[in-house]
């Protein structure tokens, strides 16, 4: 595991992938990433790589205000990367999606560090169909341009959640929050310290935790350099680039929800959808705060993989599939249909690899005949194999979702 994939989702290159042995100390991190300093990526598109000198406004008292200001600055601040200007737009800024019969709760969807709205394309409307009426925010510093990662201050991302469940909760009657990955811990944070203002969480690939040390010194790295790693900016719904500051950003959250957690611990009920084989979540970390702080009764993890555990309120999925080619999930593999046309089983946006001599190396999936799906980290020498994407119980899942939110706050399940 390494830090560009801890907080990224996206396969390392060879040239920026920094392996366990390869951490001598800070100051061997250090050096590394100064070579970005003329990065000849950085060269070719200077302006992705220099920041817009703005965030977009997020203290609106009025949601549809949010949408409206929001999407005005990404038309004045986004580079766009060539997928056309409607699909970029559609993919990066929030919206809201009302039911046809309202049951009078509402969701607020949070999406991860580099992500977008697009994260929650294939939830949003299951959960609008049920009732929920269904928000989607854009958290300050992204959809506009990678280098905007640096202007967010600490408390940027706590106060826009906590402004958009005031907007929620001015429209329906109960609120839920959900999130994935980094949006799980500013959720999960704000249900810790304010529970009689939510009636629970979903959590999609909670990142309390990071599979890799190294985060922790991002911080300081951030003072030296600007750059985790600076990728060919290709993926129109998310960021291909992290900023250092958006890396130690995001392990602040994981500080603060560990210690909200061991505060207040978590009163409301949980749903949480966990990948065993998640190359960026210490998901062993994940299990343990769930099983000594989620103390809701009702709450529950569905661990998708083969490990057992003792709690009763786990629910196993295997992701042992070999009917579908499928070896294991990944960190991203909850959140989408398998006929999603970016992510899904065929989709544009899938990563295909290998590995050699330790590390992973990238080919193209266009035209790859079936492959075998596995977790980044999992490549094997032997044979091409794409990261799984897309969820091959994204339905079983989402019933499950909807049956908990129903459910999950009477005294039994």
């Amino acid at each position: 595991m390494v830090l560009v994939d801890k907080i990224n989702n996206q396969p390392p290159a060879p040239r920026r992938y920094l392996s366990r042995q390869a951490l001598l100390g800070v100051s061997v991190f250090f050096t590394l990433n100064m070579t970005g300093c003329t990065n000849p990526i950085i060269e070719q598109e200077p302006e992705m790589y220099t920041t817009s000198g703005s965030l977009a406004p997020y203290s609106q008292s009025d949601f549809n205000q949010y949408i409206e200001q929001t999407t005005q600055w990404l038309d004045e601040t986004r580079v766009f990367h060539g997928a056309g200007y409607d699909a970029e737009m559609k993919a990066v800024s929030p919206y809201r999606l009302k039911p046809s019969h309202p049951n009078g709760q509402g969701v607020l969807l949070v999406h991860g560090l580099g992500d977008s709205p697009y994260s929650f394309i294939d939830i949003a409307p299951v959960l609008a169909e049920q009732g929920y009426l269904v928000h989607v925010m854009l958290l300050p510093g992204h959809g506009s341009r990678p280098a905007d990662l640096m202007l967010p201050k600490e408390n940027d991302w706590q106060e826009a959640v906590a402004n958009q469940v005031t907007l929620l909760k001015r429209d329906v009657e109960e609120v839920w929050l959900a999130g994935f990955s980094t949006g799980t811990n500013l959720v999960t944070s704000y249900a810790a310290q304010n529970p009689e203002a939510v009636n629970g969480l979903v959590l999609f690939s909670p990142a309390f935790s990071p599979d890799d040390v190294i985060v922790r010194f991002a911080g300081t790295a951030s003072v030296f350099v600007d750059w985790v790693n600076v990728a060919k900016e290709q993926n129109y719904t998310r960021y291909d680039s992290l900023a250092m500051h958006g890396a130690a950003l995001y392990y602040q959250t994981t500080t603060q929800v560990k210690q909200d957690l061991q505060q207040y611990q978590l009163e409301v009920p949980a749903l949480l959808m966990v990948t065993e084989n998640d190359e960026l979540i210490d998901t062993e970390a994940v299990y343990s705060l769930f099983r000594t702080e989620f103390v809701n009764p009702n709450s529950r993890l569905v661990w998708y993989g083969e490990k057992s555990y003792p709690d009763a309120r786990v629910i196993k999925r295997s992701m042992d599939l070999p009917k579908q080619s499928i070896e294991s999930g990944s960190h991203i593999s909850v959140l989408f249909r398998e006929d999603n046309p970016l992510y899904g089983e065929r989709g544009l946006m899938r990563q295909c690899g290998g590995a050699q001599e330790g590390e992973v190396y990238t080919v193209d999936c266009v035209g790859m005949p079936t492959l075998t799906y596995t977790a980044w980290g999992l490549l094997k020498e032997d044979r091409i194999s794409a990261r799984l994407s897309w969820n091959p119980y994204f339905d079983t899942m989402m019933e499950r979702v909807i049956k908990f939110m129903k459910t999950a706050n009477q005294n039994s399940e």
